[in-house]
């Protein structure tokens, strides 16, 4: 299943998996909640996309590809900001923000997707991304690993 590293874009599955959530939530029977879980997931969802776009913000700065699909493109190891935290800051913040969707329906069964989420982007994501990072950026990186946590 090596094909599939480095193909779909980690929002798309974002996407997949939050319409899947939905779907699953409505299979269920359940709805979105009421009153103070409403305003959790809510917020659950806005700190998750508040977090990716923060570490998207800095590769951005750092005059360096955003772009997952496109390592490759990679002009300079960021290590600066939400990047001295984690590797990933942008999976992590979509991971939160996937957590914040199940708080949103209050529906416990649906945190199986943002697992999902994580298995999927570690092995076809991060995986393929740190093999290409250490390629490029030989000891730098290697030392950048064994300082950051890859995910928190």
């Amino acid at each position: 299943m090596g094909w599939l590293e480095l193909k779909v874009p980690p929002p798309l599955v974002l996407l997949v998996l939050a319409g899947i959530m939905w779907l699953d939530n409505r299979l269920i029977g359940g709805a979105v909640v009421s009153g103070s879980p409403l305003f959790l997931g809510v917020f659950i969802m806005f700190c998750g996309f508040g977090l990716a776009f923060t570490g998207l913000r800095t590769l951005v700065g750092n005059r360096t590809t955003p772009s997952p699909t496109h390592i490759e493109r990679a002009k300079n190891l960021v290590t600066t900001g939400l990047y001295q935290l984690s590797r990933n800051p942008m999976y992590l913040g979509m991971v939160i923000f996937l957590v914040g969707v199940a708080a949103l329906f209050g529906n416990p069964w649906l945190l199986i997707e943002p697992g999902v989420f994580v298995a999927y982007i570690t092995r076809f994501q991060i995986e393929p991304e740190e093999r290409m990072l250490t390629a490029k950026f030989d000891v730098a990186y290697t030392q950048y690993q064994n300082r950051v946590r890859r995910w928190i």
